[in-house]
């Protein structure tokens, strides 16, 4: 099994835990989640995430003006 070892602030892991606790999943669990979504292949298929994102509370993204 890979591990992957990132570095993040505790702001961010503080976020992190608090959006796994709202899924009722462990943080571990979350980031698991988020690695085996469709994956990104291409620029155009970037843009279309961050179409369909934006705006999204959860994410703290906001709309542009």
């Amino acid at each position: 099994m890979s591990v992957l070892t990132i570095r993040i602030s505790e702001k961010e892991k503080a976020e992190l835990l608090r959006r796994a606790k709202e899924s009722g999943l462990s943080a571990g669990a979350l980031v698991r989640r988020m690695i085996n979504e469709a994956p990104l292949t291409s620029a155009d298929d970037l843009l279309k995430e961050v179409e369909r994102r934006m705006g999204d509370k959860s994410l703290r993204v906001r709309r542009k003006k």
